[in-house]
């Protein structure tokens, strides 16, 4: 909305700045020399001259109309259709480009017939009266009948001591106005148009020097939809994308590739800090046995079902960290000692019953229950029940 008024603005600018090099043709008018020039067409660069009486005095205007062109087409590129000045009375005409139906109909007039046609319509035979006023007028859009051409004309009469000399008319393209929005949006990356009807909000301006003409300049909430999500689109992407990096990165701080479970440099911090523990070593019997007769992938594939299996077995929320190679601690919450050595054995069963990446695989749990103690006196307690169980024969859980 802060835009549809920048951009009305932009308009009457526009305008406003052509009607200002337009009205300083009128001096190069009145200092232009006259030659005489016989009955018919005569090209003088891109100005083409029509005389319609033999032996007629002729304004040297073709290079002021060159001039006037070059300067309208810096303030509306491609949409300056034709620049025009007409003698009063009429017995010539310059036309910039010369096309032949102007050539045509032209010839066709009488002496005054431009003049009184279009001064009286356009209420232009007093305009030098206009001080503060617009000694301008611009119509509104018509078809010009010989070309198809959607065009506007600009009429700026030229008078000397009251009387009416000369007429200059610039065609404009009744696109322009769709050329400064087009322009305004590939500026400002905004889908504003000049559509007064369908719009969900639109900003109505008067052009100046008119009689009561509006333009439109609104949003289309279509417009604005797809203009908004592509983009949207792409940051919603981005942000996914970044979330996932982000959660993948903290994942492998916090947990290990393999099995899933914490790092062991990420939650040993947290085992010094607590006072509680229900804890249990979990080691898998014969390891290095299985990576020398199987190989490392082997090993690897047992370390992950083996992991797999103790999360089955365990809660929500206790705590499984890989703490060697094929070393777990297991840390539960709320559990006392008898349940303590009921979980072990469950875990123990569980390997020696059912085959660990289709190998016979056994595990060696050690364990401690202590409500007011360090996490080094307690790991050395479970290491050492550990140790129990392996010296035992293995396949043991041992709670000390």
């Amino acid at each position: 909305m802060f835009h549809a008024g920048r951009l009305a603005e932009e308009v009457q600018n526009s305008f406003t700045r052509m009607y200002t090099s337009i009205r300083r043709f009128g001096s190069y008018y009145n200092n232009a020399p006259t030659r005489l020039l016989e009955k018919g067409i005569h090209q003088q660069g891109s100005v083409g001259v029509v005389v319609i009486a033999d032996d007629t005095k002729v304004k040297s205007l073709s290079q002021g109309i060159q001039k006037l062109s070059t300067h309208l087409n810096t303030c509306a590129p491609k949409d300056i259709w034709t620049v025009a000045v007409f003698e009063n009375p009429s017995y010539y005409a310059h036309f910039s480009p010369l096309r032949p139906s102007y050539a045509d109909v032209f010839d066709k007039y009488k002496v005054n017939d431009v003049m009184s046609r279009i001064v009286a319509r356009e209420r232009l035979d007093h305009t030098y009266q206009e001080f503060y006023g617009c000694n301008i007028r611009v119509t509104e859009p018509y078809t010009e009948k010989h070309s198809g051409e959607r065009i506007r004309t600009i009429y700026f009469p030229v008078h000397n001591k009251q009387s009416l000399e000369a007429l200059v008319a610039v065609d404009i393209k009744d696109s322009f106005i769709n050329s400064i929005i087009q322009k305004y949006n590939a500026k400002y990356k905004t889908v504003l148009n000049g559509d007064s009807e369908h719009n969900v909000y639109h900003q109505s301006s008067r052009l100046p020097c008119s009689d009561g003409q509006y333009f439109a300049v609104g949003i289309h909430y279509m417009d604005t939809l797809k203009k908004s999500v592509f983009p949207a689109l792409i940051i919603a992407i981005l942000v996914q994308l970044t979330r996932a990096a982000i959660r993948r990165h903290e994942r492998s701080i916090k947990h290990d590739e393999m099995t899933g479970f914490y790092r062991r440099d990420f939650y040993e911090p947290k085992l010094k800090r607590l006072r509680n523990f229900s804890l249990l070593i979990i080691d898998i019997d014969h390891f290095k046995q299985i990576n020398d007769s199987f190989g490392h992938r082997k090993g690897d594939e047992v370390i992950r079902e083996g992991a797999s299996l103790i999360q089955s077995l365990i809660r929500s929320g206790d705590i499984a960290i890989r703490w060697g190679g094929e070393e777990f601690i297991v840390l539960f919450n709320n559990m006392n000692q008898h349940y303590l050595q009921e979980k072990a054995e469950c875990i123990r069963a569980a390997f020696a019953e059912q085959k660990t990446a289709g190998l016979n695989v056994t595990v060696s749990i050690g364990g401690v229950f202590s409500t007011d103690s360090t996490f080094a006196k307690c790991y050395k307690a479970a290491d050492t029940a550990l140790y129990e169980s392996k010296h035992r024969g293995r396949n043991r859980a041992t709670i000390a």
